[in-house]
């Protein structure tokens, strides 16, 4: 498949930075080799989508809002009553959604053009987060395995929490530069590296 050019090329090429003690404790990355699919549901139409989402991907629809459910190479997430979200490593897992789904039952749009996922691992990543996000990132209060929907500078995000040290931001392709220029100043003090992975290469959650 053809893979446009990152809105982030440029900027990736400018590298990290030390921070104010010379040291670099945190990585920020962009996520590469994923696919979105978003699914809104008409009225009772989840009686005939979930068990066939549960077909394709092995994953049950989440019960709850900030609930991620995982089977192999997808994550499901429930964004709002009647929407959700599917992250897949495999393409053809939104046509599948697509060709399967009644068209009385709801919606399915292929969005994987429109985001775009950054990484924040290592020990400055809370630290960082906190001071752009209204959230309470203790990990007592949003634990590895959930995620939210919040505001970051002038835009929408959903933060998926991957790990203690390690949360994933995905955010509008169209915000994508700006989101990187606020996440580097931010982290300027704490010093940080940059760079590309594969989205397999960091599928599972750490502790």
């Amino acid at each position: 498949m053809f893979e446009s050019r990152s809105p982030l090329e440029g900027r990736l090429a400018v590298g990290g930075r030390d921070g104010a003690d010379g040291a670099r404790s945190l990585r920020i990355t962009e996520i590469r080799g994923w696919y979105l699919t978003q699914l809104g549901v008409f009225g009772d139409g989840a009686s005939a989508l979930a068990p066939l989402v549960r077909s394709i991907t092995g994953a049950a629809l989440p019960d709850s809002n900030g609930q991620v459910t995982v089977s192999g190479p997808h994550r499901l997430y429930r964004i709002a009553l009647d929407q959700y979200w599917v992250i897949s490593l495999e393409e053809a897992t939104g046509r599948a959604l697509e060709q399967a789904a009644p068209p009385d039952s709801g919606t399915v749009t292929v969005l994987s053009g429109a985001r775009l996922c950054l990484r924040l691992e290592g020990a400055a990543a809370r630290d960082v987060l906190a001071h752009q996000v209204a959230l309470d990132l203790d990990l007592t209060q949003f634990p590895a395995g959930r995620f939210a929907q919040t505001g970051f500078d002038h835009t929408g995000m959903l933060l998926d929490r991957r790990g203690r040290e390690r949360f994933e931001l995905y955010v509008l392709s169209t915000f994508a530069a700006s989101t990187w220029d606020v996440l580097t100043d931010t982290a300027l003090p704490y010093g940080y590296d940059v760079g590309v992975e594969s989205a397999a290469a960091g599928w599972s959650d750490t502790q």
